[in-house]
């Protein structure tokens, strides 16, 4: 009889999405539709994870005793693909899923939490990174995966922010209130915020900042503290309405929205231009355009590709912007 297509030859052939490439062995292929679709340039670091989807979608089984062993594809669709002559419409299965990124961003909450910065920067990077080949069959999941990015992205850039406060601007008061003011504004979980803003509420008042430290101390009111920070919010509140003076100038309007570029770890102010990661969506200065993105470590920033694909029935980036007209960041 004639030999049949071997399935990951058939994910090769039928498939526009990075993460089935990857499975199947394509890494050439898959590069390339990660370069062309999000700008990924730094292939470096994503070398664990494309063998760890490799060999996540291969298994061998044994036959008889003296007989080689037999490979096997691994499907994700096993309960209802279907074999012809020409072989499987299977589905290859990987091991990025959206309930492996989740646990994987709960063992970044904790190490946030614990205060181990590294290890939490580390954990919220690989996990971004991981959803290069994270593959999908719906709507829901997609909508998920696109939140878990933001979430990641949230937690590197408060990760970054507080590494480089810590390390860098130590000795320079000024710059070491700006940014653990501006952690503030990153999108954590409430009690990570909780920390940032009594961090930042005791550098202002180091300062003698005292108006944007009781603007921090409200902040920390509205979240409902325990009694001993609620206590201690309530001290500086009163201390700083005796004393409704700033010190020094900073380059902060908590009034005005942003976000932070982490390359010059300056504000971007609405209205303003920026440029973005091609992948994972950062802010940048737009003097970093062309350079490789901080957060994700993989893409460049100011690419403007089709988009990530995750899903076969996924539309691309393009398709949609016809669909509803182009817009500027």
């Amino acid at each position: 009889p004639t030999m049949g297509t071997p399935a990951p030859l058939r994910w090769q052939q039928n498939s526009s999405v990075p993460g089935e490439l990857i499975a199947a062995g394509a890494f050439s292929s898959a590069m390339e539709l990660l370069n062309r679709q999000c700008g990924v340039v730094n292939f470096g670091p994503l070398k664990p994870l494309f063998l760890s989807v490799y060999t996540g979608a291969q298994s061998l089984v044994t036959g008889s005793p003296g007989a080689p062993l037999i490979e096997c594809a691994m499907h994700r669709n096993y309960e209802n693909y279907v074999w012809s002559a020409r072989g499987t419409d299977g589905l290859p299965a990987v091991c990025v899923t959206v309930p492996a990124l989740t646990e994987m961003i709960k063992g970044g909450y904790k190490a946030f939490t614990e205060g181990k910065l590294a290890e939490a920067l580390a954990k919220f990077q690989y996990t971004l990174q991981s959803v290069l080949a994270a593959c999908v069959d719906s709507k829901q999941e997609l909508d998920e995966l696109r939140e878990q990015m933001g979430i990641c992205r949230e937690y590197i850039t408060a990760a970054v922010l507080e590494t480089t406060r810590r390390d860098q601007f130590k000795d320079d008061p000024t710059r070491n209130v700006e940014l653990a003011a501006y952690l503030t504004h990153c999108n954590l979980q409430p009690l990570h915020l909780l920390i940032s803003l009594r961090s930042a509420m005791s550098s202002a008042v180091k300062l003698k900042n005292y108006n944007t430290a009781a603007s921090f101390a409200r902040r920390l009111l509205e979240l409902n503290p325990k009694a001993e920070h609620k206590e201690q919010a309530l001290k500086v509140l009163k201390v700083c309405d005796q004393n409704k003076s700033n010190a020094v100038e900073l380059q902060y309007d908590e009034r005005n929205p942003f976000v932070v570029c982490t390359a010059t770890f300056k504000p971007i102010y609405r209205g303003q231009p920026m440029s973005r990661c091609g992948f994972c969506s950062a802010p940048f200065d737009p003097s970093c355009k062309g350079k490789l993105c901080a957060i994700c470590q993989v893409a460049e920033v100011g690419f403007k590709g089709t988009g990530l694909t995750n899903a076969r029935q996924q539309r691309s980036k393009q398709q949609v912007q016809s669909d509803i007209g182009d817009f500027d960041d």
